[in-house]
């Protein structure tokens, strides 16, 4: 060995300590950097004040857990969530996840979400599968692609004032479904329905300028949600095998759904018109709330503004739930809602994306998320503690009802795919809200032109 390198060895090895010491620890505290999954709370339910707590909570109780991958939710104002979330996701900005978000929510931005059916069938097992509402997962399909796990689902039936029909002297509808119709509906909404002079609308004095009770009235609705109770078996949409959709809103199920509303508004005055349904929300937690309506179809959601009315002193407890009448096509369909988490397909890191929707769609979590947003949840291991929730603030409920209604839901759903799918929405939103107005609206005549001009949305949309 020659002096030189003899005199150079301990410089080395200082050099090799040096570099064994720095390096080690600068790709430590690299691996340390946790990854922040975003959950963007706001193009449904989550961002009302009373529901922001619980959920920054959770997020503490993962952030706690986890040193690798850290969740923030972060809330924005409903109204402008989905322009928010488009405007970012343009800017190579996705968040990591959306939710939770209606079907609805999930079909109109259709686009957006990556398929998860490959991380699905690898943690299938871990899933646990077989404990979801399978009726549930064909909520999120789109063709052979699954783009969420279902969190929670918002049944609907028919909200009875029971006090109004013993005023009325009407008989309660049946408890179970496919024994009653919309006809039947009809006749114990006219025997409601009573103006502020006491007389009803089946009495000769009845004023219909005057109403202080309706019978019955669509909650917070909208056309395709109000006509998918006749049961149409496409909801409107028929989806070729070509790939092209074609409109179906003129079809007879749904003329006759528009008709027993503007019959019912115009004629027979049991239905509010648009104008007396706001009239009839102010100053309460919803319109069933306001003991002004004998009837009215809505969903679990509708539970918290009633248990809100009722804790203040300012509602009945002689109140229940009945099933959906069966439709003139002899079908009976109970319309559903549900929320979902999803992940955006631009979002750079999926695989922790995935870990965090996992977690959010457990037994647990999902049980705390559905009371905080109020569905009820998918996973049937976590009804019976949902179940106990919502029967101490309502012991006359009955479940029977809530749980049958799941076996009649709108499949397709009345949320579901349509291409250009906000302007068809719009579209058809216009059309009801003239129904809603409009005396002298010529129902079937603009039917058909509403549905014309849907179609030629879908044309457009499919020509892109």
């Amino acid at each position: 060995m020659s002096k030189m390198f003899k005199a150079l060895v301990p410089v080395m090895v200082l050099m090799a300590l040096v570099v064994v010491s720095v390096a080690p620890a600068g790709a430590s505290a690299t691996a340390a950097q946790p990854i922040v999954v975003e959950i963007f709370v706001g193009v449904g339910t989550g961002s009302n004040p009373e529901q922001l707590d619980a959920q920054v909570a959770l997020a503490d109780e993962w952030n706690a857990s986890r040193d690798d991958i850290q969740i923030e939710f972060t809330f924005h104002d409903n109204t402008t969530a989905r322009d928010e979330l488009l405007t970012r996701v343009a800017a190579g900005d996705a968040p990591a996840i959306v939710g939770p978000a209606g079907v609805r929510s999930v079909m109109e931005l259709s686009d957006l979400w990556l398929d998860i059916s490959d991380y699905i069938e690898a943690d299938m097992d871990e899933l646990g599968l077989d404990d979801f509402d399978q009726s549930s997962f064909g909520l999120y399909e789109l063709g052979d692609e699954t783009i969420a796990i279902p969190l929670g689902v918002y049944p609907s039936f028919v909200f009875v004032n029971e006090t109004l029909f013993e005023e009325a002297g009407v008989d309660l509808p049946p408890t179970a479904h496919g024994e009653w119709t919309w006809d039947d509906l009809r006749e114990k909404a006219i025997a409601l329905t009573q103006d502020e002079n006491g007389y009803f609308a089946d009495e000769a004095d009845f004023d219909p300028e005057a109403i202080e009770v309706y019978g019955y009235m669509p909650f917070w609705t909208n056309f395709r949600a109000s006509t998918v109770v006749f049961s149409p078996p496409d909801a409107g949409v028929a989806l070729n095998e070509d790939g092209t959709a074609t409109a179906t809103f003129n079809q007879e199920a749904i003329r006759q759904s528009v008709n027993f509303y503007h019959n019912g508004i115009f004629v027979d005055h049991f239905i509010p018109t648009a104008d007396a349904e706001g009239a009839i929300g102010e100053g309460v937690t919803n319109p069933f709330t306001s003991g002004r309506i004998g009837m009215g179809i809505s969903h679990t959601w509708l539970f918290w503004g009633v248990r809100d009315a009722m804790t203040a002193g300012n509602f009945t407890d002689d109140w229940n739930v009945y099933p959906t009448p069966t439709a003139p096509n002899g079908v009976t369909t109970a319309r559903v809602h549900a929320d979902t988490f999803a992940i955006l397909k631009d979002y750079d890191n999926p695989d922790a994306a995935w870990e965090v929707l996992k977690w959010l769609t457990s037994q647990d979590i999902a049980l705390e998320l559905c009371q905080v947003y109020g569905c009820l949840p998918a996973r049937l291991s976590a009804r019976a503690d949902w179940e106990a929730f919502w029967l101490e603030a309502f012991p006359q409920l009955d479940l029977n009802v809530v749980y049958e209604a799941l076996e009649y839901l709108d499949a397709p759903n009345h949320e579901g795919y349509m291409p250009n799918f906000a302007q068809a929405w719009d579209a058809l939103e216009l059309y009801w809200g003239s129904l809603r107005s409009d005396p002298d609206f010529d129902v079937e005549g603009e039917l058909d032109a509403v549905n014309a001009e849907v179609q030629a949305l879908f044309d457009e949309a499919m020509t892109e």
